[in-house]
Parts: structure tokens; sequence; C-alpha cells
């Protein structure tokens, strides 16, 4: 039995299409629904796909386009961080233990 963890074996083939999904949203409640489908998005791997993308798109001269990336990346970071919270105040609630 293996203890690896999902996110060390997302290849970039599995997060492309949900990464490709995700930069094609419109709106930010298409983009949350993109994250709740595709929750891989939110791991290091998802993270450092997007940010090559990101240098690819830079190198290309296509720094409008890598500006918008990087904002897209950044909301993606910032549910990240509030699922993270959220997860961490569960776990302590459910230990019964004081902030």
């Amino acid at each position: 039995m293996s203890t690896e963890s999902t996110e060390s074996t997302e290849s970039p083939i599995t997060l492309e299409p949900a990464l490709h999904a995700f930069i094609q949203s419109t709106t930010m409640d298409e983009g949350l629904a993109i994250l709740k489908k595709y929750p891989e998005l939110l791991s290091d791997n998802a993270d450092i796909l997007f940010s090559k993308i990101i240098v690819n798109a830079r190198k290309q001269g296509q720094e409008t386009t890598a500006n918008a990336l990087d904002e897209r990346r950044d909301f993606i970071r910032s549910v990240r961080e509030e699922f993270e919270e959220n997860v961490e105040k569960a776990a302590k609630a459910a230990m019964k233990v004081p902030n």
C-alpha cells in the first residue's frame, strides 16, 4: 500500500484539461465551480504547471496574457489558502482545541 499523496502523482497531462477549463472561465462563480469540479487545481503540482505556462507566455512576449494568467493563479492560491484555513479550523473544532 502506497502512502504517497495524490498530489505527488498528478501528471501535467491529468491537470492540463482542468487547468484549461479554469483558464477559459469568464466569471468568478464559473471559476469556483471549476475548482469544485477539479479540486486537483488546488495542488502544488497545478500551481507549478500554471507557473510554467505563465513563464512560457512571457518568453513568447505575451505579457498581457501572462498578467491575466497571474491574476487567475492568484485567485486559485487565495481559494486554496481559504480552504486550508477552514480545514484547520474544522480540525481544531473537532479536537476541541482552543484557538
